[in-house]
């Protein structure tokens, strides 16, 4: 994909000309948020929900956000910079504090960095939403500072290392496991099991990162599902009758695996597949777009 455009503190850049400060607090402290979005065609989608994500967690950090500046024509005016105006592509906001102090401290006002950068979506990401993926479980702490749970920091090193772990086993995507067994999200990614019929995920308030996709699959799937938030175990996995993930850049991918177990009879199941169709369906009709024209 050619992402070599980004937009960088209002202006649009050749990436390999952008810079930030050696100052940026960002880079030092690691005070910045970031959002991912998917666009179809080169047009942004659920980008409302995003920014509002974006404006609570900034609020918790106390950085200066905007949600009401043109992100949108921004994430078009990109995507076409990029070539990617008529595909699919996954843009990245991230937003820091800005240049300041190094000081655990920013005694004085500075101005945030503002940048936009294209990123692939995952490569046979249609054959995943088809055929399903292996999910591995990686052991994972609760010492997260309470702020900061639910919010997407750029203090990211926990996923970038339970990703690394999945890939060496050949699986698709890591889910956060606790000391009790519990499991709570994936790196980048929310799950839901199928169990006797009923639709269940992890509750917001275990301090998983509400997402905008896992907010919209719930609300298609309460249409003919009954939906649970819960406590999620490995048990419940393993005894799953179906299972799948959910982002923005990768819609609805079925899990099949767990590590080395089968989930269910090992294929993508009923539930998951009406609920693909239907999550496709309602992407098309915001886009004012066919469902075949929506790609990837």
């Amino acid at each position: 994909m050619a992402a070599d455009h980004c937009f960088l503190n209002g202006r649009y850049l050749r990436t390999r000309n952008a810079r930030v400060s050696a100052l940026d607090r960002g880079l030092l402290f690691g005070e910045g948020l970031f959002e991912t979005w998917r666009t179809y065609r080169g047009k942004p989608f659920a980008l409302r929900e995003h920014l509002a994500r974006m404006s609570r967690s900034a609020d918790k950090l106390g950085i200066d956000f905007d949600p009401n500046e043109p992100w949108d024509t921004r994430t078009v005016r990109l995507a076409r910079l990029c070539g990617l105006g008529m595909t699919g592509g996954a843009l990245r906001l991230t937003i820091t504090r800005g240049s300041g102090p190094i000081s655990l401290v920013a005694t004085q006002t500075v101005r945030p960095t503002k940048l936009m950068v294209f990123r692939p979506l995952e490569p046979g990401l249609a054959k995943a939403r088809l055929n399903g993926v292996a999910v591995h479980l990686a052991d994972f702490g609760h010492g997260v500072f309470p702020a900061m749970r639910q919010t997407k920091s750029v203090n990211y090193l926990p996923a970038v290392l339970a990703r690394g772990e999945a890939r060496k086993r050949g699986c698709f995507e890591s889910l956060y496991r606790l000391s009790d067994k519990t499991v709570l999200e994936g790196t980048t990614s929310n799950f839901f099991i199928v169990r006797h019929g009923r639709l269940l995920t992890p509750p917001v308030a275990a301090g998983i990162i509400p997402g905008v996709t896992r907010a919209l699959v719930m609300r298609i799937a309460r249409r003919f599902v009954e939906v649970i938030e819960r406590r999620v175990t490995e048990n419940d996995l393993l005894t799953a009758d179906e299972m799948f993930i959910t982002s923005s850049t990768i819609e609805i991918v079925p899990v099949t695996k767990v590590g080395r177990r089968r989930v269910g009879r090992g294929e993508p199941g009923p539930v998951t597949a009406e609920l693909q169709a239907r999550y496709r369906s309602l992407v098309a009709r915001r886009m004012g777009m066919a469902a075949g024209e929506l790609g990837e």
